[in-house]
């Protein structure tokens, strides 16, 4: 028996019904870094880690789309180490701000196999209205910001 509906299902972007929420220690700067910073907005979020190869290569992506979109914010969070990610940050430093989560955030936000690199788009309202398992391509981006935001 194959897993992959159900798989496919639990991906399928589908809105949440209750705002979602966070407040992280940023990794880019002192203090805090909280989703209620960006009420009435849609909001990009991408997971990421220091030893996640396609977190590296959807990088470009992500930074490309979030200069074409100035008013959208992109946030990134890092499932790692205080200091991998830092480190991570020195060699390929972010356009968008950064902040430190464990793994126990990502089923809050729908990814309940904790895969990454993992994308989801908020609405205005902070629900989810799409997400991605995997590394974004352009394509898919630009779609699932356009249907979201």
């Amino acid at each position: 028996m194959t897993r992959w509906p159900a798989l496919l299902l639990l991906l399928a972007g589908q809105a949440t019904a209750a705002p979602l929420s966070f407040d992280l220690a940023r990794l880019d700067g002192d203090g805090r870094l909280k989703l209620g910073q960006f009420q009435g907005q849609a909001v990009v979020l991408n997971f990421w880690a220091s030893n996640c190869q396609p977190c590296l290569r959807e990088l470009p992506i992500l930074h490309a789309h979030a200069a074409r979109q100035p008013g959208l914010p992109f946030i990134g969070i890092a499932i790692d180490t205080r200091a991998a990610a830092q480190a991570f940050l020195r060699l390929h430093p972010a356009s968008y701000p950064q902040a430190l989560a464990s793994p126990a955030l990502l089923p809050t936000f729908g990814n309940q196999i904790k895969g990454l690199p993992y994308t989801v788009i908020l609405t205005s309202q902070h629900r989810i209205c799409t997400r991605r398992l995997g590394p974004v391509d352009a394509a898919w981006l630009a779609k699932a910001v356009a249907t979201c935001a």
